[in-house]
């Protein structure tokens, strides 16, 4: 194209397209960062689980046998396999259109009037679930192994929450009592921690008393030993100033019954202690408001995480409480407020190590040891619970978290605690826990589950130490993150700078392995004493192109149109030492333009190199080539012209052709023939003028020659007068063309003696070819023998398989005078010690430990290791040392499972009396209701029994006995009886007048769950909208409720303790009903 393209508008704002990279602040470069694991690079090792219209994955529960991940979903329960969470069995469990119509008319949003499963908790073979249904709960117990086959369902009031917004918990026990934490009502105002199910009675904390709960956000719950824990942030009831948010670990015995008369059908055992977890210093700062927990129970360690307050500046720490620090809160001084206008005092706690005990007699039997006044003024601890350290084990600023789970890794020297933080913009932080106390954490990496600017919070987190797997679970779908991606470091220097507790440099392998994988735990290289750094390098990548402008261009007086875009190097500019973008930063596209001719080419090679020829030179019209209207280029595209006109040609110079091929140079074994061609014209064509090829390969025929004998000669050896003669004869042998040509081999020679006296003549008998070795006639060939064999030599090994050998020489003769050379090796080898070495037998690693054998009343659990890491072997010693750990665990106690023995029976016909006794236990499981439920003895007869006889007495005597019985005494006893009487009905009365406002104020309301279990749940509680009266509504719940509820048992076939956790509120909203 002639010319310069000008782009008119470019030049306009030649400042704009002028791109510079910013100056990066040399000390930015220098910061040190986390690594970050884009989803890109995460890409290969993540599992994902998506349904068509399923959403809110918010709860996640293992099988017993940890081969199946249970999902709760929006309307959905999933069924999926652990290693690939592929699909096994899906189950919709919507809203009917009845329900949802009456979710409508409440002002309900679509959203909102679905099933939210908000409790799945397994339970032996069966597993159990609670979804919202359209603020309407319902629960259904199901089997494990079949999603579908529903063996009960009840009512979820004061089991699941109205609301999908409402935080909840639950949990199961061994005894197959159900503890819930939820709101109880539709609005979501009244909060409480209920126990349903199972054999024990039905018990709640107060209603509507603040002091007990006030605007709880409840989080978790454990069953640990004699209780139940509850851990959650509500408004801090104790703070004067202001509303402010503190978080709470509260708990309850579980063989709690209520009281009698005052807080009857309510905890007795219902403690709370604040939790404080906060930066040290003059003036603390504190993160009020926990968000979730992760027990250890091996080590009675509590993982908590706590933010700040929702409307002040984002910030998280990570605080560790031990059980023991929780229980010592619990037994100190209770904080006590008189009346409203009272300051919050510090009271000694009257039960100062409470353990749940009970009355075993009087009024009170049964009952806990706690004193009912006691339990229902003291609810508040004095002393607030501290952790572990006085520093927070992790804290970020500018970031909130939402979920935490934990897993103890065995790293190359010590035990780690690795703490996996989810965030509320949908990433997984890393954490190395402190190494010592004065030491810090390290934040080892940080996930990204969603691809750039497009995270989302984290909706629930579960760990699973035996697969080494983090289970996420997301609004869309749920993943599955193994914990050990060693292969993901491919250098020694990658895999030791990333301080990775699960990972380390195996010297043998030359790769980053586990340490499972290692072949030695001596040549296993791993460092976790820094922390890692990100490299902060980052190379310059253009931005989207900007929309395609029109703009304008000159060639030389003529002006066309074109559409024109740019992009920038700003996603991201190169930072900190990156390269630059590489590619055009502009583009031009669609130009009017006209075509211009290229220029000539030069003249091509004339056709001829004598004679008369021509030459050719083109040129294209595609400088440019015309576009978009330009116009054609004028003139031809192709010029020729004459070449060599005076070079006349020489005469034709050519060869004859070949002549015949001459004889072989030899009749066999290989000869050589040639053939000629003559250059007519001239001496110079071009080639040769001899062609030559093999000829006669097949190999000569053998020849064979033998010379005549020569005639006798004498020669210089006399025996006993005689002489000896001897002849000769030569003989030829090979391959050759011509006879002609053999020449002189072999030598035979033939010896005879002749007798002086010519007597005998001569004669051969008796001659052998020894005559002559013997050294009579030296001229005698000698052949070569072997020495005897030298003996073995010494193996070149101890074991495995060594070699020896031996030698012998060739001078037993040596061969002499053309003698024959000794046949066969001179060196000979042996294997030798080909049994294996000796091996050392090493121990494998320790095994897990195993569950508990018991639930209860002591049992133990085990680890194993085998000597097999090698196995000793031929020989070698064997591992020393236990193979076997065993220690105790459950050892609390377990609950009496016999009711007493009944009465002896009377003797029946055979002599025999018997008793019985009853299981007071629905499902006993391990040890419970041992033994036989009844027993019988033989009749036992007193000796000294003496039948009864009728005896004669005097009646003079017995009327006198009668007299002394007279009407006044009968008129003293029945005044006295009357006044008696009197005085204890009046002592009952103000007794009751005394406690009925204390009784009013522990009354409580219980949901009532259908008789039938296919009754609508909704006529029942209709019912409850009929009692105005809370003494109504109580006496209605003693009627109706409580039997029911007994009936509404849970299998307590249970061979775990099993929690549930439900978080769905957004951060920003999570206080709110």
């Amino acid at each position: 194209m002639k010319g310069t393209c000008v782009i008119a508008w470019l030049f306009s704002s030649l400042g704009w397209w002028r791109l510079v990279q910013p100056e990066t602040d040399a000390s930015q470069c220098q910061r040190a960062e986390h690594p970050v694991i884009s989803y890109k690079e995460i890409g290969p090792w993540l599992r994902e689980f998506r349904a068509k219209n399923a959403v809110d994955f918010s709860q996640l529960t293992f099988d017993p046998g940890q081969k199946e991940l249970v999902v709760g979903a929006r309307n959905y329960l999933f069924r999926l396999q652990l290693e690939d969470l592929s699909l096994i069995q899906a189950v919709e469990w919507g809203c009917d259109e009845v329900t949802k119509k009456a979710c409508y008319s409440k002002g309900k949003s679509k959203e909102e009037c679905q099933n939210y499963i908000r409790v799945l908790l397994v339970g032996g073979d069966r597993l159990f679930t609670c979804g919202t249904n359209a603020f309407t709960p319902v629960c259904t117990n199901r089997s494990l192994s079949n999603l579908t086959e529903i063996h009960d369902q009840i009512s979820g009031m004061a089991r699941c929450p109205y609301s999908p917004q409402h935080n909840s918990t639950a949990l199961l026990t061994a005894g197959g009592e159900l503890y819930a934490a939820t709101a109880m009502d539709f609005p979501g105002r009244d909060p409480a921690i209920y126990r349903s199910l199972g054999i024990l009675p039905p018990l709640r904390t107060a209603q509507y008393n603040s002091k007990w709960l006030n605007e709880p956000n409840f989080v978790s719950s454990y069953d640990i030993g004699n209780f139940t824990y509850f851990f959650f942030r509500e408004n801090a009831v104790e703070h004067d100033c202001g509303k402010t948010v503190f978080s709470r670990a509260a708990r309850v015995c579980k063989n709690d019954i209520g009281g009698r008369f005052l807080l009857e059908d309510t905890w007795t055992t219902f403690m709370k202690a604040r939790l404080n977890c906060s930066r040290p210093g003059e003036v603390p700062f504190y993160y009020n408001e926990l968000q979730s927990t992760f027990f250890l129970p091996e080590l009675d360690l509590i993982y908590g995480i706590f933010t700040t307050n929702v409307n002040s500046i984002a910030a998280s720490a990570v605080c560790v409480f031990n059980l023991s620090a929780i229980s010592q809160a619990f037994n100190g001084p209770f904080k006590y407020q008189e009346n409203s206008r009272s300051a919050w005092l510090p009271y000694p706690n009257p039960n100062p190590n409470f353990q749940c005990g009970t009355v075993d007699q009087g009024l009170h039997m049964n009952l806990t040891e706690r004193n009912l006044q006691d339990a229902q003024k003291f609810i508040l601890m004095h002393e607030v619970v501290q952790p572990v350290t006085s520093v927070p084990s992790f804290m970020e600023d500018n970031s909130r978290f939402s979920h935490v789970a934990v897993d103890v890794v065995q790293g190359r020297d010590m035990l780690v605690h690795i703490i996996y933080l989810a965030t509320d913009y949908g990433t997984i932080k890393k954490v190395r826990a402190p190494l010592a106390p004065a030491a810090g954490s390290c934040l080892l990496e940080e996930i990204e589950l969603f691809p750039e600017r497009r995270g989302e919070p984290i909706r629930s987190l579960q760990l699973l130490h035996s697969r080494s797997a983090l289970f996420v679970g997301l609004q869309e779908h749920v993943a599955k993150i193994p914990l050990k991606r060693c292969q993901f470091h491919r250098t020694r220097s990658a895999c030791i700078g990333a301080q990775d507790p699960y990972c380390g440099w195996d010297m043998v392998m030359k790769k980053c392995t586990s340490l499972e994988e290692s072949l030695s735990m001596t040549q296993w290289e791993q460092s976790t004493s820094t922390c890692p750094t990100r490299n902060l390098t980052v190379d310059g990548h253009f931005g989207a192109w900007s929309p395609w402008t029109p703009c304008t261009h000159t060639d030389g007086s003529a002006v066309g149109s074109c559409l024109c875009r740019t992009r920038s190097c700003d996603s991201p500019a190169p930072q900190c030492g990156g390269w630059e973008c590489e590619g055009p930063r502009m583009e031009i596209a669609n130009c009017s333009r006209n075509g211009g001719w290229t220029p000539w080419t030069s003249w091509s090679p004339c056709s001829t190199t004598c004679g008369i020829g021509f030459q050719v030179r083109q040129r294209s019209c595609s400088n440019p080539t015309p576009r978009h209207g330009g116009r054609v280029c004028v003139g031809q595209n192709r010029e020729e012209r004459y070449c060599n006109e005076h070079l006349l040609c020489p005469p034709h110079m050519f060869w004859t052709g070949w002549g015949p091929w001459e004889r072989c140079t030899a009749q066999c074994g290989g000869g050589i023939q040639a053939r000629r061609r003559t250059c007519e014209n001239g001496p110079d064509c071009a080639g040769c003028n001899v062609e030559y090829q093999p000829c006669n390969i097949n190999p000569c025929p053998e020849l064979k020659k033998t010379t005549p004998w020569t005639p006798w000669t004498p020669v210089n050896i006399s025996d006993n007068g005689g002489h000896y003669e001897q002849r000769f004869r030569y003989t030829c042998k090979a391959r050759l063309p011509d006879p002609n040509l053999l020449e002189v081999g072999r030598q035979r020679i033939e010896m005879r003696y002749c007798s002086s006296d010519g007597t005998s003549g001569c004669s051969t008998d008796g001659l052998s070819g020894d005559f002559l070795r013997a050294g009579r006639y030296s001229a005698h060939t000698v052949n070569g023998a072997w020495s005897a064999w030298t003996s073995w030599s010494q193996c070149s090994r101890d074991c495995s398989r060594g070699i020896r050998n031996r030698k012998r020489v060739c001078n037993n003769p040596e061969p002499k005078y053309g003698g024959l050379p000794c046949l066969g090796p001179s060196l000979e080898y042996q294997e030798c010690n080909i049994l294996p070495c000796p091996v050392d037998g090493v121990w494998s690693c320790w095994s897990p430990w195993s569950k508990c054998s018991a639930t209860c009343g002591g049992g133990h659990y085990m680890r194993t290791r085998s000597c097999t890491n090698p196995a000793p072997a031929y020989g070698g010693d064997i591992c020393l040392g236990l193979h076997t750990e065993e220690a105790l665990c459950n050892t609390q106690p377990c609950p009496e499972s016999w009711s007493e023995w009944s009465d002896w029976s009377e003797c029946d016909v055979s002599g025999v009396q018997i008793r019985a006794r009853q299981c007071i236990l629905l499902f006993p499981v391990g040890s419970q209701c041992s033994g036989n439920t009844t027993e019988s003895r033989p009749c036992v007869f007193d000796s000294n029994f003496i039948p009864e006889v009728s005896v004669a007495r005097s009646s003079s005597v017995e009327e006198k006995r009668c007299g002394e019985f007279n009407m006044f005494h009968m008129i003293a006893v029945g005044l006295s009886s009357s006044i008696l009487g009197c005085l204890l009905t009046l002592l009952v009365y103000t007794y009751c007048q005394r406690y009925q406002q204390q009784s009013h104020d522990a009354t409580v309301i219980h949901p009532v769950a259908p008789a039938p279990l296919n009754t609508s749940i909704t006529n029942h509680i209709n019912k409850l909208d009929k009692y105005d009266s809370v003494e109504a509504i109580k006496a209605f719940n003693k009627n109706n409720l409580i039997l029911e509820e007994r009936n509404k048992y849970f299998n307590p076939h249970l061979t775990g303790k099993t929690y549930s956790n439900a978080y769905f509120t957004d951060l920003n909203n999570y206080d709110e009903y």
